[in-house]
């Protein structure tokens, strides 16, 4: 290609990207304009199967060093979407790098004010900047958190099963897990408070790392659960720290209630909420999240105990127009992801008697009881003779039988043994591909 066809053809990008909020030095970059000259594009296809292999992703290229020499149709044990993020997000990132430039940034305010916007808008949450902490991702942010308010060596609670990372983040903050099992009757995960309550009043815990919605159960905890688990927090003087992560995937017929909203001196005091926008808009890679508290003496705190408030430039511009111009893109791949979780619930029952599945209130996480089929292939005596966990043995065999691979249970500690989760957030198409694969694999059986 010519240098005149390359600068025609950087010149089009740059006229087709608009004027976007940037992260840099620039005098146009934070002109009073550009929110309202933005020019949106709507048009995606949430059907499309969206090639990701030897893209080093690690749900898919992952699984074939795992796996090697077998055929993986769909790799659906990571928790991030197979979906194009919204096209005014890569727009947004376009314009950037044509910058040319990857010096030191200053942190807009706009990008502040955007989540602040962002969270009155969706949830009706009032929150100030001085109750607001940026962070790296979720994960880093409950480190932090942790360090702040934990001794090392103390106990932080967290219920199991549980999201396997908190067990290690958890570590690296130099603290020990202990589990508070969730209790499960007919179908439906809830919170045990009397075992709560024992555990969170002894003298060696100091906080309680609750999941809402929960992953992998998909639990959207009710404000009464909520009022109760704070209370019992400020009872035994402990800190609640909330991760919410999954809070914009929530099904139809569910309600979210972030427990920053509570009318209750007891949140006001001992909650910490931890949010981003990697799981909603499909963002990881760009390593941004945040905290947020009522009480500013909890955010310094926070600060002071060494945490890094670092904004990843890419994932300034991403997320600020993420939360300013792309809520309709949220809103259509959560509406999908509703329907493929009842496509999978409503094929599971009908095809699939090996396996059992209820439907979660959030998250594109689908929690599927594998006990029935683990038992017809003997995969603990199995698993034993291969100095490995039955888990381990289940996922491989579901591989080998069906080319679908998900996420092995047992990592989500106790209470997950017996369950493999599957990851939704993806073509219907393909979602529909893996359980006929997963059910002629069960007929086999």
């Amino acid at each position: 290609m010519t240098k005149e066809k390359i600068n025609k053809s950087r010149r089009r990008l740059i006229q087709s990207a608009g004027t976007l909020p940037i992260a840099v030095s620039a005098p146009v970059a934070f002109s009073d304009d550009h929110q309202k000259n933005y020019k949106k594009h709507d048009a995606f296809s949430l059907d499309e199967i969206y090639p990701r292999w030897k893209t080093d992703s690690a749900k898919w290229d992952l699984q074939t060093k795992r796996f090697p020499g077998q055929k993986i149709h769909a790799a659906m044990g990571i928790a991030d979407l197979d979906f194009r993020t919204a096209p005014v997000i890569t727009e947004a990132i376009t314009k950037r790098v044509l910058h040319e430039n990857w010096g030191y940034i200053l942190t807009p305010d706009s990008y502040y004010d955007s989540i602040i916007n962002w969270l009155k808008k969706r949830y009706d949450e009032e929150i100030s900047r001085d109750q607001l902490l940026l962070a790296t991702g979720v994960l880093p942010a409950i480190q932090s958190a942790i360090r702040a308010y934990c001794p090392k060596n103390s106990k932080v609670v967290l219920n199991s099963p549980g999201y396997s990372e908190l067990y290690v983040n958890i570590r690296k903050a130099h603290c020990i897990p202990d589990e508070s099992p969730l209790i499960k009757k007919d179908g439906k995960y809830h919170l045990d408070f009397d075992d709560l309550s024992k555990r969170l009043g002894k003298d060696d815990v100091y906080a309680f790392l609750l999941v809402n919605p929960h992953n992998p159960t998909g639990n959207c905890w009710s404000k009464n659960d909520l009022k109760k688990v704070a209370d019992v927090c400020e009872q035994k003087n402990v800190m609640l720290f909330s991760d919410e992560i999954h809070c914009d995937f929530i099904a139809e017929d569910s309600t979210f209630t972030p427990v920053y909203s509570l009318d209750s001196e007891a949140a006001k005091k001992k909650a910490v909420v931890f949010k981003s926008t990697t799981k909603s808009f499909n963002l990881s890679a760009f390593k941004t999240g945040y905290v947020y508290a009522h009480d500013t003496d909890v955010i310094s705190k926070i600060r002071e105990a060494g945490h890094v408030e670092f904004a990843n430039t890419l994932g300034v511009i991403a997320s600020e127009v993420a939360y300013n111009h792309a809520e309709k893109w949220l809103n259509q791949v959560s509406s999908y992801i509703n329907e493929n979780m009842i496509l999978v619930e409503e094929y599971i029952n009908k095809e699939i008697p090996l396996i059992k599945f209820n439907r979660p209130q959030g998250t594109y996480l689908a929690w599927i009881d594998f006990k029935t089929w683990m038992d017809a292939i003997d995969a603990k005596s199995n698993a034993e003779k291969r100095g490995e966990n039955k888990g381990d043995y289940m996922e491989r065999h579901l591989v080998q039988k069906s080319g679908i691979q998900l996420g092995r249970g047992y990592r989500f500690g106790s209470g997950g043994e017996n369950y493999l989760r599957m990851n939704v957030g993806t073509s219907r198409v393909l979602l529909k591909e893996a359980l006929e694969r997963i059910k002629l694999a069960a007929k086999k059986i």
